[in-house]
């Protein structure tokens, strides 16, 4: 202790030592078989986790500690504040209104303190005081919460009593939420536990940083090392306070322990009491505690996919090669049936037509009834018209050139001559169909020695194992996730962030979005999310997680939203191109003024230059430049009110003008956009189908697509929408991902209306795959990219976790107008690690691999590119290396997002890679499968990555 000690060094009383409820993995050592030991875990102990996770108590996390007493030595109805240090340590504040946040302090400027002084909170002259209520929150309350917690109702149901002039005669407080604060009974705090088996520092059994090496957890041939796999760290980091071993063991809890009776009253006096250990609730960073364990369950797939890239990146290049080659195969052998059938078209052959003329002779007598009947039949055999139209003109033929006795007569041998003509047909179709089955036989075999198929396919067996595995135990983490979620007394903490304080609202949706990260990646997960997104649509309840945040908590904005997405529910089914669907839809998006106006002041708030003036935000400042809700949700916000044909609805427009608000474009050029789609967009829809299906080639349809009057209108209006410089990275973000799934949906419309055999759909698809991984390239690379900057060790996995996730609620968005959507949804997952793996080895974008059989062809783009100046639209993945670079797809997508994403994607054709056989015969040769008999095997994989993708960047 300092020779001058400072004011809150020199207080007596009670003391309080505060710790916090929280939750750890069963197998975690614990003093006692009990965790929680002699803290009741009141309300904690409420939510029914599994046996896979146990209640636990650990000193305080950075935040703020807040105490009310009904009555003091001070008066009635009045507040202290302390800031908590990261390390748990207590600052008491002049006042609750302008306590700091803090990293750490000191108790006094003098030196020499005892910094255990700094581990407990004092109450002065307890004998005078009444109920004293106290609550723990990371986040720093407003002057409206302080407000809201002094009515007795809604403080009860945040805050725990204790009263301290009971305690110190001896009395226990019928809630049993203290304890003495023995050192024996402190041990039940985490950090004062003796008996960890430490690694830097750390319990070995729950790391915040971990090993600088993290364990293997995989081998070359496919199989995971499962204690490795199932391995979790805690998101909170450790600040162990009884490390000492020896004959010093425990000797600060006796040190700590003395000084806190030293504390309690005057023994000369007589007056002597025991201090006091309260556990406090901690909902959010329980909650976010669990969404970490979920987190280590996807990490784990990052990291079996990081060091097994060599092996899947060769094993998904083989089976997508075989892909890519049989379907070139395919397509040339379509080409060239094309050309038979345009030389060889049947019933317009000069050995037809003279069998037709003989048929025409022997019934028509006249010259003009011979012209018109050749006519007809001309029509019919280079398709002109369809056999409705053709029955119906042959009986007025007849009718007007042929005797009534005659018609019958003539209509047989007409149609006898049809079947000769189809029988033919079917014949030709037949050799050129054998003709491209043994084409597609063909294109693949030569390779199949240089495979050493056994290893391969062992691999994948193993690497399935594996993802169903780590599938599962996501799943099952999720289920105790969605608990406490859906807890009482995570909702009841929540109302920390006030509804009438706009700050607040900034970072009641960051804690959402950080609660619910990732969840969408399994199917528990999944249903919830989807459950939060289409039923939990009334975000004045305190249930309405997803919605609330979207309203920024904002009391005002949960009651405009609430009446708006009931209308937009409403008239989901409600064009907006006719007359009342339009002014249905006008009306609508106008309602949302009090939201637009929250979003507009929002961008001054979170891009505010002047430290002074930022306010005292934990996450939103943690969270710039990611969009969490949307990256999480998006899929199913975006396909909540679609109607999937080519015509735009009213609940579409209202889900994607909001999101757009949100990313920060006005609400003036949200609405004017909306009434330029509803004059053109169905239209423009339509007509781009159209061109794909009779244009000649791809390119030829696009410049046919760029000069439709609503193309150009819609293009000038999207230009006014897409992110500017003066945008900040978080604007960038919001914008680009909510475009992305805009253009996603307008897509799936398109997809809707077309045959799901022909090649517009099989376009569209590979569109859609392609626009995905732009989407993608936004929506992960903030995680890469914080992971290499601030976070480290277990905690660099979560992140990546949560990237893995991400990507596949992107996937998921593009699988959902799927007929096969089951099958699509079961290797979800699958699909989203080849990204995962895709993106970090850094070769090219992951947008030229959807289960590498949808690929951007890089010719086809280049020439586009040239045309339309998106020269990054797919290639820019090869250097977001860097904020600006993710920035710039962000600009780029909003730039040609509405018809010119449609036009750039829709002209992406699948499967166009090109090989030589020789280059593709030595990749085979050397690759992690390869038989590896000749040519140096690779050992990078990200050599072995560009030298796969060579010939797609060569050619053209």
């Amino acid at each position: 202790m300092s020779n001058n000690p400072c004011r809150t060094c020199q207080a007596t009383g009670l003391p309080v030592l505060p710790c916090r409820y929280t939750v750890i993995p069963q197998n975690f050592p614990v003093p006692r078989a009990d965790p929680l030991g002699v803290y009741s875990g009141e309300r904690v102990k409420d939510v029914a986790i599994s046996d896979r996770y146990r209640y636990a108590v650990r000193t305080l996390r950075a935040g703020f500690l807040y105490l009310f007493y009904e009555s003091g030595p001070q008066g009635s109805n009045y507040w202290e504040a302390y800031a908590v240090t990261e390390a748990g340590e207590l600052w008491k504040a002049a006042d609750a209104q302008s306590v700091q946040g803090a990293v750490t302090k000191a108790c006094s400027s003098q030196g020499g303190h005892n910094a255990l002084r700094m581990q407990y909170l004092v109450i002065e002259k307890p004998e005078q005081c009444g109920k004293v209520w106290l609550a723990y929150s990371e986040h720093k309350w407003s002057d409206k919460t302080l407000d809201r917690y002094k009515d007795a109702a809604i403080r009860a149901k945040r805050m725990q009593p204790i009263e301290p002039a009971k305690w110190i005669t001896g009395a226990v407080a019928a809630n049993h939420q203290e304890i003495y604060a023995l050192d024996s009974n402190l041990k039940s705090a985490l950090e004062y536990f003796s008996d960890h088996e430490l690694v830097n520092g750390e319990p070995k059994e729950l790391p915040f940083k971990g090993a600088e090496t993290p364990p293997t957890i995989s081998h070359a041939n496919g199989t995971h090392v499962d204690p490795v796999m199932r391995m979790q760290s805690t998101r909170h980091a450790w600040h162990l306070r009884n490390t000492a071993q020896g004959d010093q063991k425990d000797k600060v809890l006796e040190q700590l322990h003395n000084q806190m009776m030293d504390k309690c009253g005057d023994p000369s006096m007589g007056v002597e009491y025991w201090p006091m250990g309260i556990a406090l609730w901690d909902a959010i960073g329980l909650t976010d505690e669990l969404n970490g364990y979920y987190s280590d369950a996807l990490g784990a797939l990052a990291r079996y996919s990081d060091e097994r890239k060599l092996e899947i990146t060769a094993a998904a290049n083989i089976r997508g090669a075989k892909v890519v080659l049989e379907t070139r195969a395919a397509d040339r052998a379509d080409q060239a049936a094309d050309r038979v059938r345009e030389g060889i078209r049947v019933g317009d052959r000069g050995q037809d037509i003279r069998v037709r003329n003989a048929v025409i002779e022997s019934y028509f007598p006249t010259m003009e009834g011979k012209q018109a009947m050749a006519q007809l039949e001309r029509r019919r055999a280079t398709g002109e018209i369809d056999a409705a139209t053709y029955q119906r003109e042959r009986e007025q033929v007849f009718a007007q050139h042929l005797p009534a006795d005659k018609r019958g007569e003539a209509g047989q041998a007409f149609d006898i001559y049809h079947t000769d003509l189809e029988r033919q047909q079917a014949e030709l179709d037949g050799r050129l169909d054998q003709h491209k089955q043994s084409e597609i036989a063909g294109a693949w075999p030569r390779y199949e020695d240089n495979i050493n198929w056994d290893k391969l396919n062992a691999f994948e067996r193993q690497y399935e194992v594996f993802q169903r595995t780590i599938k599962q135990l996501a799943d099952y983490r999720a289920q105790d996730l969605i608990k406490w979620l859906e807890s009482p007394l995570l909702w009841d903490t929540l109302e920390d962030y006030h509804g009438e304080d706009p700050d607040d609202g900034e970072e009641f949706a960051e804690v959402v979005g950080d609660l619910i990260e990732g969840l969408g990646s399994c199917p528990s997960g999944e249903a919830y999310l989807t459950m939060l997104v289409t039923q939990r649509t009334d975000p004045t309840q305190p249930g309405a997680l997803f919605w609330r945040a979207i309203a920024a908590n904002q009391d005002e904005l949960r009651k405009e939203l609430a009446e708006g997405l009931a209308q937009a529910q409403a008239k989901k089914d409600e064009s907006i191109s006719g007359a009342g669907g339009f002014a249905s839809v006008v009306a609508l998006l106008n309602s949302f003024k009090k939201y637009a106006n929250y979003y507009k002041a929002s961008l001054g708030r979170v891009h505010q230059k002047d430290p002074s003036k930022i306010p005292p935000w934990n996450r939103v400042l943690k969270n710039v430049g990611f969009d969490k809700l949307v990256v999480t949700c998006g899929d199913k916000v975006f396909s909540y009110l679609r109607i999937n044909n080519l015509a735009d609805y009213v609940g579409e427009k209202v889900i994607q003008h909001l999101f757009l608000v949100r990313g920060g474009v006005p609400d003036v050029d949200s609405l004017n956009l909306v009434k330029l789609q509803a004059q053109h967009e169905g239209l423009n829809r339509a007509q781009t189908l159209a061109r794909i299906r009779t244009a000649r080639t791809l390119m030829e349809a696009n410049e046919a697509i760029v000069r439709q009057p609503g193309s150009v209108a819609l293009t000038e209006m999207w230009s006014r929408v897409r992110p500017i410089e003066a945008r900040q990275q978080v604007t960038n973000m919001r914008i680009g991902v909510a475009v992305g799934f805009v253009e996603v949906a307008n897509l799936i419309k398109m997809v809707s209306a077309t045959d799901k055999k022909g090649k517009d759909y099989a376009q569209i698809v590979a569109s859609i795959a392609s626009l995905s991984a732009a989407i993608i390239e936004i929506g992960i690379v903030p995680y890469h990219l914080l992971g290499a900057k601030r976070a480290m060790g277990f905690q660099i996995w979560k992140l990546r976790g949560a990237a893995l996730s991400g990507i596949a609620s992107f996937i998921n968005a593009g699988i959902d107008f799927a007929a096969a959507r089951q099958a699509a949804e079961e290797n979800k997952l699958g699909v989203a690690t080849l990204y995962y793996v895709k993106f970090a080895v850094g070769v090219g974008t992951i947008g030229n691999t959807l289960l590498l059989a949808t690929v951007a062809s890089a010719p086809f783009i280049k020439k586009l590119g040239e045309k339309t100046g998106v020269r990054i639209l797919v290639f820019v993945g090869t250097n977001v290396s860097r904020w600006a670079a993710a920035a710039a797809l962000a600009r780029v997508l909003g730039m040609i997002a509405g018809w010119k994403v449609t036009i750039v994607v829709t002209g992406i054709q699948i499967l166009v890679w090109y090989f030589t056989p020789d280059d593709l015969e030595e990749w085979c040769e050397t690759s992690a499968f390869g038989n590896q008999t000749f040519g140096k095997p690779f050992t990078d994989a990200k050599l072995q990555e560009e030298k796969f993708a060579a010939a797609l960047e060569s050619v053209g």
